[in-house]
């Protein structure tokens, strides 16, 4: 009677920790997408930031640096000063 009592107990334990996982695995690999969707959010806020710093230091430049705007002026719009002569080449 020992015998089949601890059978018993084990097939028990077997079938417990079968369960047990086709419980988990769901919430593991919903876990494991989130982290991933974190991990992914993170390096697009990262990369947004320094969008956000280089743009801010491009608008303190214009605001306060006289060589800055001169360089838009030259680049966007062809501009020059009196008596230059632009050359536009295509590529």
């Amino acid at each position: 009677m020992g015998k089949l009592l601890k059978g018993f107990i084990y097939t028990l334990l077997v079938l417990v920790l079968i369960v047990s996982g086709i419980l988990v695995l769901p919430a593991y690999q919903k876990y494991k997408k989130t982290e991933q969707e974190v991990f992914d959010l993170q390096a697009d806020l990262d990369r947004v930031k320094g969008e956000y710093l280089t743009l801010q230091q491009e608008v303190h430049d214009l605001q306060h640096n006289a060589s800055a705007i001169e360089k838009v002026a030259r680049e966007q719009y062809h501009l020059s000063r009196e008596g230059e002569v632009i050359y536009i080449y295509s590529e």
